[in-house]
């Protein structure tokens, strides 16, 4: 059955009084310092690195598609923007297949949002090859939708999508990323997206020419980001080189290409 199709809503653009002001005292412990300008590092600049933030998108027969949960909360998305990711996180081919489904999209970010702030973000565009540097006008939606049978529900099916937002184009990173994150999600909740975020909290930029170690859920995933300077067909992380159990879990060759046989599989058969 098709989804239901809200109206388009405008933003909202309410301005507080001018005598009003908002004091927040952030202790001195929880701040970090930038490289170079001394800058203070805010709790959650370095997840913003990574990512805008993790959307739980529900749908329902009688309400239709909404955006249930956005984390870290105070994450900020326009009416336009959620309307946009709820559309775009259910499959465009979904004829009663059940199980999980991943994919992508992209979509426009609203006029005059403020760019997330993120102190390495010059070098790491400086340094990255033009398919992988950041777009300042739209994000990336990362798709994780599960759809399982479900007597209690009108529609006879559970749906429910986990999209990562972010304006990084690391399409399999991200799917990798998801496939650890999103069965923790449905099986314990809310509480998985806050230990997630914490430990992107905690990576490093994403840095090209890096190497880097990013621990998630419990799994430590090795990656490089790759650099405009990379020489063509150079492999500089080995997956099958042996690892360490108790330090590297999973190892990716790649943070952008895609198995397109694998996706083209099942619509050629």
């Amino acid at each position: 059955m098709a989804l239901q199709g809200p109206g388009e809503t405008a933003d909202r653009t309410d301005e507080p009084p001018e005598d009003l002001q908002l004091r927040v005292d952030i202790p001195s412990a929880s701040l970090q310092l930038g490289p170079g300008d001394g800058e203070p590092i805010l709790p959650w600049d370095r997840l913003s690195c990574w990512l805008h933030c993790i959307c739980v998108v529900g749908f329902d027969l009688e309400l239709g598609q909404a955006v249930e949960v956005i984390y870290p909360h105070h994450s900020k998305l326009t009416d336009k923007e959620k309307t946009s990711i709820c559309y775009l996180s259910f499959p465009d081919s979904n004829s009663g297949c059940l199980g999980d489904t991943q994919f992508c999209f992209r979509f426009r970010e609203a006029v005059g949002r403020k760019a997330s702030l993120c102190y390495p973000v010059d070098q790491s565009d400086r340094d990255a090859p033009v398919y992988l540097k950041r777009d300042q006008g739209h994000y990336y939606g990362y798709v994780y939708f599960r759809q399982v049978r479900d007597k209690t529900l009108k529609r006879g099916y559970f749906q429910k999508s986990l999209v990562i937002i972010s304006r990084l184009p690391y399409v399999h990173f991200y799917h990798s990323l998801l496939k650890l994150i999103a069965p923790e999600y449905f099986e314990k909740s809310e509480p998985c997206l806050e230990a997630a975020c914490s430990d992107i909290e905690r990576w490093p930029a994403p840095v090209p020419g890096t190497a880097l170690s990013l621990p998630i859920v419990g799994v430590v995933v090795k990656v490089r980001i790759p650099a405009c300077y990379d020489k063509p067909g150079t492999t500089y992380i080995d997956q099958s080189a042996p690892q360490n159990d108790a330090q590297v879990s999973l190892v990716l060759p790649t943070i952008h290409e895609v198995d397109l046989f694998r996706y083209w599989r099942q619509p050629m058969k």
